[in-house]
């Protein structure tokens, strides 16, 4: 590919966890997403603004992304979870059940100012822990290998391993 003007851009992981046994929680103080009670805009705007730093992030104005969300038929706000401080949404986890062969870890985030305190740790382990107790020993994800966050590293030391790898090629076009 590269003989074609090709070079690869980025590399993507999908990642899994097979659960022997239910996992410990830290204590944290993790909250159940209170669905569709005006929370969902604070949620999504979290999240947004925690994947700032992902690679050609763009926003998705929430209309669009809550539209989506509700049509979606995995669509379950009992597994989306999140961390405050104050009143202030530090951290949210957004997941989903019955995909991949279990539970998926749709997206994770947490904020700039509230990195490096094991909260996107403590939200793993209580979705880990969630989907255990609804019958769903395996989890997946997706993640960027080369995000800034760190976050590959994570899911490694919480015992998640690389299922495959998908890697982004791009070409850049004369003017």
């Amino acid at each position: 590919l590269e003989r074609r003007g090709y070079r690869d851009a980025r590399h993507f992981f999908e990642m899994a966890i097979e659960l022997t046994e239910r996992p410990s929680v830290p204590d944290v103080d993790i909250e159940v997403f209170a669905g569709e009670d005006g929370g969902a805009r604070a949620f999504h705007d979290a999240l947004d603004e925690a994947f700032q730093d992902h690679w050609e992030h763009q926003s998705q104005a929430f209309d669009a992304w809550w539209q989506r969300q509700r049509s979606n038929p995995n669509f379950d706000p009992t597994l989306w979870f999140l961390i405050r401080d104050g009143e202030e949404i530090a951290a949210t986890v957004r997941n989903e059940g019955n995909r991949n062969g279990g539970g998926y870890v749709a997206a994770i985030g947490v904020r700039r100012p509230w990195r490096g305190k094991g909260y996107a740790k403590a939200l793993l382990l209580r979705s880990f822990a969630e989907f255990w107790d609804r019958g769903l020993p395996r989890v997946t994800l997706g993640v960027d290998a080369a995000s800034p966050t760190g976050a590959t590293h994570l899911y490694e030391r919480v015992g998640m391993h690389v299922e495959a790898e998908n890697v982004v090629f791009e070409k850049a076009l004369a003017a």
